[in-house]
């Protein structure tokens, strides 16, 4: 199972670190938290939801805590609503 969430955790990592929009990525396995450029955190988590990714905030960072067992399609479902949101 470890071995799982490190490999997800570091292709999260990798997907969003950099990306347009995102200024900053920052966390610990599955729990991270994502600074968005141009929206605030707020507005960032609504529209995430519209998309089907329920995800919260921390101060100015939108806050992922996914179930360690997390399947990579849903995994990658919610980068790209996230990189979508973000960056659109």
């Amino acid at each position: 199972l470890l071995a799982e969430v490190r490999a997800k955790s570091d292709w999260l990592f990798q997907k969003l670190t950099g990306a347009p929009g995102i200024a900053d990525v920052r966390g610990r396995g599955l729990m991270i938290g994502i600074l968005p450029e141009r929206l605030n955190a707020a507005e960032a988590v609504k529209k995430c939801m519209e998309k089907g990714v329920l995800c919260l905030t921390a101060k100015d960072r939108l806050r992922l805590l996914p179930a360690l067992n997390i399947g990579w399609d849903c995994l990658e479902e919610a980068a790209g609503a996230i990189l979508e949101v973000c960056g659109g």
